[in-house]
């Protein structure tokens, strides 16, 4: 599962070794500047809104990885795709980031935080 830390001015999504096996992709770093909302959500028909450019699409199980979507890119990582955080981003490859956190995360309390640094709504 991917871990999330705040810095100072960006949100670090770190993805473990096997996160970045399953992903084609390394962790990430997003300027608080750039991410126009932080949320909570429950994948809810995410599965069907992708298309896959690289990683892993095997819904309910594991989406890791670029993925095509309405607007723009995406950056997944999730499995069953419960409390996920959703960031939206503005001036990044990734116009959604959507990751599901690690048991010791809560992201409620991670995407207050990222809204109130970032000069967010809350959403």
């Amino acid at each position: 599962m991917p871990h999330v830390t705040i810095e100072s001015d960006a949100v670090q999504i770190h993805l473990s070794t096997p996160d970045k096996v399953w992903a084609l992709h390394g962790s990430l770093q997003i300027p608080l500047a750039h991410v126009t909302l932080a949320r909570v959500e429950d994948e809810n028909g995410w599965a069907h809104m992708w298309r896959k450019l690289a990683g892993t699409s095997a819904p309910s199980l594991k989406m890791a990885g670029t993925f095509f979507m309405p607007g723009g890119l995406a950056f997944l990582d999730y499995g069953d795709g419960k409390h996920c955080l959703v960031l939206e981003t503005t001036h990044e490859n990734y116009r959604q980031i959507i990751v599901q956190l690690g048991g010791d995360q809560d992201a409620d309390q991670i995407a207050s935080e990222i809204n109130r640094r970032s000069g967010s709504p809350s959403g």
